[in-house]
């Protein structure tokens, strides 16, 4: 196994603790604003503190463009996400952007002529089967209130973000080769920020809670790990990559949750998580 295949795995497990610290700050009622501006600027600093470990060049123009455009959607993510959480069960608003690996996987394929096998196929069928046990029965109506259309909208906002996230993180790996990634994912995250920022200060809201700065800084750290991994690991297919840390970051985060909030895992759980792990072990043979 090679390091990216390992690289993909700490991934998932980074993104599955960023899970839990994130329904954490759901229940504590952490608000968008604050909690998203000390999330990202812990994050930008965790990465920049790696990139000047290892000697990390910031001159490339091409790190500042592509990490300030991602850095706006990555806070359109967290936002969505969010107010999501507020209109959805936490555990399908998850599940919903874990499933968004499969907007890369086709971007990839046709905009990067990245070639599909047919081990992919299975790989990929396997990690959507568990990722569809870990996530129905669908909330009832009750549960949610009325399926308006702005809830809808917003849980579509929450898998198309997450899936031009994922895709980003590809493209840039294509267009920035030789570039430092560490660099980059500050860039990135500072940007979100400093959006942030602006947005919590400019809406004169009360001071930061005690909440916002545990999660806020839980969340950073466990993202700029996350991201110090998956972009090393971005040298796989994204057929592979995103299946890896996706499956891995839904079914630890799920499992973790589980455990930490004392909720339900009936039999139905146990059997996707299972299959899931075995389309894990097929990557081992690809």
């Amino acid at each position: 196994m090679n390091t990216a295949f390992i690289m993909a795995f700490g991934a998932g497990v980074a993104n599955a603790g960023v899970a839990v610290a994130s329904k954490a700050a759901e229940r504590n009622a952490c608000r968008v604003a604050p909690y998203a501006a000390l999330t990202l600027a812990i994050a930008s600093l965790t990465t920049a503190s790696a990139a000047i470990v290892m000697h990390g060049t910031w001159m490339d123009w091409r790190l500042w463009a592509i990490g300030g455009i991602l850095g706006v959607l990555y806070l359109g993510a967290i936002a969505s996400m969010l107010y999501a959480n507020s209109l959805w069960p936490p555990s399908l608003v998850w599940s919903t952007a874990n499933m968004a690996f499969l907007l890369p996987i086709l971007c990839s394929a046709v905009l990067l002529g990245e070639a599909l096998r047919w081990i992919d196929v299975l790989i990929v069928a396997g990690i959507l089967a568990m990722l569809l046990g870990l996530m129905m029965p669908m909330p009832r109506q009750e549960t949610v209130g009325r399926n308006t259309a702005v809830r809808w909208l917003i849980l579509g906002g929450v898998f198309l973000s997450n899936g031009l996230l994922m895709f980003g993180f590809k493209l840039f790996d294509k267009l920035a080769p030789g570039t430092s990634s560490a660099c980059f994912s500050a860039i990135m995250y500072g940007s979100g920020s400093l959006l942030a920022w602006i947005w919590y200060l400019g809406s004169r809201q009360t001071a930061i809670t005690r909440s916002e700065v545990r999660f806020g800084v839980a969340t950073g750290v466990g993202i700029g790990t996350a991201m110090l991994t998956l972009m090393q690991a971005m040298h796989l297919p994204a057929a592979v990559a995103f299946p890896i840390i996706q499956g891995i970051s839904l079914a630890g985060g799920v499992a973790l949750c589980a455990c930490i909030f004392r909720e339900p895992w009936p039999l139905r759980k146990t059997g996707a998580l299972l299959t899931g792990i075995v389309a894990l072990l097929l990557t081992a043979i690809r």
